[in-house]
């Protein structure tokens, strides 16, 4: 959200005429798991549940997230999709 967009207010006003990538801060995931949730469940629920969305972060994940972090970032999004789980370890 660095550059001010917000998928949200997108998919409101466009509707599913706009397909959407990413939108997910990856800032969040430095800050850890409370940042992560909080950045994920305030638009990944929606934009799925209206389809046309596929959720990344934006751009690359920055190397100073913590693989810990990725891993959860990553099972969030698998939880807040319906999808299992995955074991990294």
């Amino acid at each position: 959200m660095a550059a001010g967009n917000d998928a949200v207010a997108m998919r409101k006003k466009y509707g599913k005429d706009l397909i959407i990538g990413g939108a997910i801060d990856k800032r969040a995931l430095i800050k850890g798991e409370e940042a992560t949730r909080g950045e994920i469940m305030s638009k990944v629920p929606f934009l799925l549940e209206q389809g046309g969305y596929f959720p990344s972060v934006d751009h690359a994940v920055p190397p100073d997230v913590t693989f810990e972090n990725y891993c959860y970032y990553i099972n969030l999004i698998r939880e807040v999709a319906g999808l299992e789980k995955l074991s990294f370890y």
